[in-house]
This record gives structure tokens, sequence and C-alpha cells, in this order.
């Protein structure tokens, strides 16, 4: 589940089409882990962090092959 709403992250940040909105967000996940792990009585494990990066850089490329096949489509 952590993988998917991670690319659904990754693919509304990408439709931003800002580099400043796409690497606030991959901070912003981090942050949230950070502050899970400050205020949690055990320690998130730490695969969560990976998968939601993971997610994340999923969601982006998912979004640029998207773009990339739409415009091929159009063209054609």
């Amino acid at each position: 589940m952590i993988l998917l709403t991670a690319m659904g992250i990754g693919i509304a940040a990408g439709l931003m089409r800002s580099v400043t909105v796409i690497a606030l967000v991959a901070v912003l996940i981090c942050v949230a882990f950070a502050v899970a792990m400050l205020t949690s009585p055990a320690a998130p494990p730490m695969m969560s962090l990976l998968w939601a990066i993971a997610g994340y850089n999923l969601g982006l490329i998912d979004l640029v092959i998207g773009l990339f096949v739409v415009d091929r489509l159009r063209t054609a």
C-alpha cells in the first residue's frame, strides 16, 4: 500500500511540472518518516521508507513514460 500511495504522490507531483515541487515532496516524504520515528514508541521499519522512495520514483517514471506514449500517439 505504501508503494501505491507513493506512486500516486509521484504522479501528482510530476503533473505540477516544477522541479521545486518534485524536490520538496521528496524531502517531505523523508521528513514524515523522521517525525514518525521520533514520535512513535516503536520505530517504523526502514523498509517502509525505501518502499516510499521507490514508489515515488516509479510514479515519476510512469508519468514520463505516459507522457511520451501520449505524445507519440498524438503525432501518429
